[in-house]
């Protein structure tokens, strides 16, 4: 039986819009526990809120923020699943086509050197889509991660060298949220990339955002420098959205991968507070289902 391709699209489409209508519980659950901490009267202020617009969003089944940001799509094929990429690809695009006419979002994509837009959120290169493979199984996972524009314009990326070390690291990674400030819309997740190529480097942040919000690197010393940079970000003061506080990332998610001895690239960029992400567990006979997180339990 071929694969559903015509499902598989309506899929993709759904998974656009859940992730800005229906939140996930790690990032609930982080909001609410910085809630509980905050000190600063007007920083706890601004959390209700947005904690109250989650709440609202989910009820009313509206987006909490007018910006759509842009789509990306990470697409984890199983090994054992006989489908044409080249459809899959075609039906993401006409998922997010699809999901962002028959709700009327707002169009964000334009053209880079113009700047002028023709209305579609879509064209040959957007949503961008990175593939992987999983490993003997017969189903595939995609999720769908949407990025405004006021987090991804505060990314940062130094191309270090060996001899600056993890001093080095750490103080980019310090500066690069001291130079955000507030305008990825705080508490942000900070995303960060360590090693590998210029290109793998910047991945590796948005790599980061698939990841359920506080959960630490399985590597035992990464997560211990993933905690260390969440007290220092947050010990900067400048709270949710810049009005000072003692939250300003709800956590940090680092990535590595293998690096040149001559060098040592560090990527740095910031989810905002309200994290979006929808994934889900698909089946060859289209059968799914949806999970929070790659090689996670489904749900509903």
């Amino acid at each position: 039986m071929e694969f559903p391709y015509n499902k598989f699209q309506e899929l993709m489409g759904t998974l656009y819009f859940r992730g800005v209508t229906v939140f996930p519980p790690d990032l609930k659950d982080a909001l609410n526990k910085s809630y509980e901490r905050e000190r600063n009267e007007v920083a706890k202020e601004m959390l209700r809120v947005m904690l109250e617009s989650i709440k609202s969003g989910e009820e009313k089944k509206i987006p909490v923020c007018q910006d759509m940001g842009m789509q990306t799509y990470f697409v984890h094929l199983g090994s054992k699943m006989e489908v044409d990429g080249s459809k899959l690809k075609e039906a993401v695009r006409e998922g997010v086509r699809d999901c962002s006419n028959g709700k009327q979002y707002r169009k964000t994509l334009s053209n880079p050197i113009t700047r002028l837009k023709d209305g579609q959120q879509v064209s040959n290169t957007h949503p961008h889509i990175y593939w992987d493979w999983i490993p003997n199984v017969d189903y595939m996972e995609v999720m769908s991660v949407s990025k405004g524009s006021g987090s991804e314009n505060q990314s940062f990326q130094a191309m270090l060298v060996p001899a600056q070390g993890m001093h080095g690291v750490k103080e980019f990674i310090i500066d690069s949220a001291l130079a955000a400030g507030g305008q990825p819309c705080t508490p942000s997740v900070t995303c960060v990339g360590i090693g590998g190529s210029f290109d793998q480097n910047a991945k590796m942040t948005k790599i980061c955002m698939t990841r359920p919000v506080g959960k630490p690197n399985p590597d035992p010393e990464m997560a211990k420098l993933e905690q260390e940079i969440y007290q220092a970000i947050n010990a900067t003061g400048i709270g949710p959205m810049g009005m000072g506080g003692d939250t300003t990332t709800l956590a940090v998610h680092i990535e590595t991968a293998g690096v040149h001895e001559t060098q040592n690239p560090v990527s740095v960029s910031f989810q905002c507070w309200a994290a979006r992400r929808a994934a889900a567990r698909i089946f060859s006979d289209g059968r799914f289902e949806y999970i929070w997180e790659f090689g996670g339990e489904g749900y509903e």
